[in-house]
């Protein structure tokens, strides 16, 4: 029983040291966040991948490193089918864009595109 109450708490210290000062809640809220964010109909796309570059940042800041393609497939599923559906589609489907900074920079340029089409 002792031996497991010491590797218990041997485990916590690696934790605190590996995620800095971040709480073991915390870091389950932030995936949590991360994992279920979709696109706030009152955000425009630029503001909701801002949103999600911060939360890259913060799990990042608290060790969880996220790979390019989890961050692409989170931007993908944050993004409202009805609305996003075909940029979506050519994401999904196009073998140049890997790196999660050409998928946001996708949909800017998408949005910006639409905004001037309803200004004329």
């Amino acid at each position: 029983m002792r031996s497991t109450q010491l590797q218990k708490s041997e485990l916590w210290e690696v934790f605190k040291v590996v995620c800095g000062s971040i709480s073991a809640t915390r870091l389950r809220a932030l995936t949590l966040w991360f994992n279920q964010y979709v696109l706030d109909p009152k955000h425009s796309v630029i503001q909701h991948l801002d949103v999600m570059n911060d939360m890259i940042r913060e799990l990042k800041n608290a060790g969880i490193m996220l790979s390019d393609e989890q961050q692409v497939l989170a931007v993908l599923k944050s993004l409202p089918e009805q609305t996003w559906g075909h940029v979506k589609l050519v994401l999904t489907h196009n073998e140049q864009i890997k790196m999660i900074d050409s998928v946001v920079s996708y949909p800017k340029l998408e949005a910006d595109r639409k905004e001037s089409k309803r200004a004329q």
